[in-house]
């Protein structure tokens, strides 16, 4: 039943008819992570690495236009940035919002979820509000694979 719930994670199928199997396996409850995305199936990696591009530039632009972006470099050239739709996809070292989300989505490429969601946190408010919905799909995926990682070790210290 686990390796039909990691199977599922992995394309983003649903996997409530499993949830009764599990349940029985584990002689307990499902973890809730796994209960709240079993019916729709969880956000898939590839999902939200194709989403994160279009969600970064939306934060980063909020980010310029409410002068909170951290970028050196003076209007002009925060105004050029803006107008070009600059932004960074290599990982880079800083504080300003475009390092941030480069190394958030480098993490993210490189299947680092939880790192990139760290990055994400320290954003300005005004960026992190344009990645709410990323976020969140990001949030319950973390959520459910750190449940199925519970699970398999649970289960496997359980039997012999």
């Amino acid at each position: 039943a686990l390796a039909r719930v990691q199977a599922a994670m992995e394309t983003g199928a649903p996997f409530a008819d499993v949830l009764p199997e599990l349940k029985m396996a584990l002689q307990a409850p499902v973890p809730d992570a796994l209960g709240a995305i079993a019916t729709d199936g969880a956000p898939t990696l590839k999902a939200l690495q194709d989403q994160f591009s279009e969600a970064a530039g939306a934060a980063l632009a909020a980010a310029r236009r409410e002068g909170v972006s951290g970028e050196e470099g003076g209007r002009m050239a925060e105004f050029l940035r803006s107008q070009f739709d600059v932004r960074s996809v290599e990982a880079r070292e800083g504080t300003d919002a475009d390092a941030i989300l480069s190394r958030a989505e480098v993490a993210l490429a490189d299947a680092r979820l939880t790192d990139a969601l760290a990055e994400v946190a320290t954003l300005p408010e005004v960026a992190r509000a344009e990645l709410t919905e990323w976020t969140a799909d990001a949030e319950r995926r973390a959520a459910a694979l750190l449940a199925v990682e519970t699970l398999t070790q649970t289960l496997t210290v359980a039997r012999p």
